[in-house]
């Protein structure tokens, strides 16, 4: 058996970035715990209630040297920059028995383990205009350097491997493809009468799960909507996720007055952040779901319309056709009629329903291949 470290800092607001490793973990818990033992390193600092949904069997190990602005945490990037690889982690992970440190995000190396990086994706690459000058460089330098240094690096797509090998040429060997699986509920009832009171939604709406980044796009949603509205077309759309965009931070307040200038407020409904097992009965009550990002390295919202067997209007991105989702309908993302068009005939479709015995039988099967692809990737 090996013992897989994982560094996690969700401090940043990244509410994907947090659901990913809870689906990887649930997978490798499930059905890869014989080979892998997990331990996940976190400040000493952080509040463990983010983690209340992670599965059972993880071992949590709280370390100063995360906590930024410490003594600890300084040392740590005076020694980066001394020696060239984490030294001071490298010290932790000896002291616990580590074998591999899994999803790195950073060039520097541990010494004593296997290094297993993870590159989401490369937006910056497609989308510059969401980035500073700064920070481009910087996602350069950072990704070259992985390139360099790590023994694997896993994307979550091949249309983001492909992209690696364009701009990282001669580090193919290192690259590996896991698609995620989210670890959902997909027996819960399609009527939740209690979470719907809760926020106040009546009736059937489409479900936007995306946090409030820019290049998620939600104002393509609202076009479409003001153009349903002066065609006297009533459609709902009820929408979660993290309302704060660090590097857009008017991006809601331009959405906002989007929507009262156009008296959108019953058409679109904006419930921010809430628990996530509210955000589930939601996604299970809805119509449909809508993705209309700019870009995507492997989308959760996708995924989840899959396993659901739900209806989806997606963004036509070559992520979101390698993700491939049934019941999927694409539209150009820059054009706010033809997904005003697709939205209509989507919520004039006869309601379906499928088996619930079969949407668990494919989730339980694509989440073993999830977990047992990773474990295939950390003894390669």
């Amino acid at each position: 058996m090996m013992t897989v470290a994982f560094v996690l800092d969700v401090g940043d607001g990244w509410v994907g970035g947090l659901n990913y490793y809870r689906n990887l973990l649930a997978a490798v818990v499930r059905y890869a715990s014989n080979e892998i033992k997990v331990k996940v390193f976190v400040s000493d600092r952080q509040d463990m209630s983010v983690y209340q949904d992670f599965p059972k069997g993880i071992d949590f190990v709280l370390v100063s040297i995360f906590d930024r602005w410490t003594l600890g945490w300084f040392v740590r990037k005076v020694f980066i920059k001394v020696f060239g690889y984490d030294k001071v982690l490298d010290y932790y992970l000896k002291k616990y028995d580590v074998d591999v440190l899994s999803h790195i995000a950073t060039p520097a190396r541990c010494s004593s383990v296997k290094n297993i990086a993870w590159i989401p994706d490369f937006q910056h690459k497609y989308l510059p205009q969401f980035f500073s000058e700064s920070e481009l460089k910087l996602r350069d330098l950072c990704y070259a350097g992985i390139a360099r240094n790590m023994d694997l690096i896993i994307f979550s797509s091949n249309a983001a491997k492909e992209d690696f090998i364009t701009y990282y040429p001669g580090y193919e060997s290192k690259a590996r493809v896991l698609h995620f699986v989210p670890d959902i509920d997909v027996s819960l009832p399609t009527v939740n009468k209690a979470v719907m009171e809760k926020y106040g939604i009546k009736d059937r709406f489409f479900f936007l799960p995306n946090q409030y980044w820019a290049h998620k796009n939600h104002k393509i949603v609202l076009e479409a909507l003001r153009i349903l509205k002066a065609q006297n077309k009533f459609v709902r759309v009820v929408s979660t996720g993290n309302t704060k965009d660090y590097r857009a931070p008017h991006y809601i307040e331009e959405l906002m007055s989007f929507i009262h200038e156009h008296q959108l407020e019953d058409m679109y409904i904006i419930l921010g952040l809430i628990p996530y097992a509210d955000v589930q009965a939601l996604a299970a009550a809805s119509w449909g779901y809508i993705n209309p990002s700019f870009f995507e390295g492997w989308s959760t919202t996708v995924e989840e319309a899959k396993y659901r067997g739900k209806r989806i209007l997606l963004s036509d991105l070559r992520v979101h056709r390698e993700q491939a989702p049934k019941y999927g309908v694409y539209f150009d993302p820059n054009n706010a009629e033809e997904l005003a068009e697709k939205m209509w005939m989507m919520w004039n479709q006869e309601p379906h329903e499928e088996s619930m015995a079969e949407l668990e039988k494919e989730k339980a099967s694509a989440m073993q291949t999830f977990g047992k692809k990773y474990c295939e990737i950390v003894y390669s």
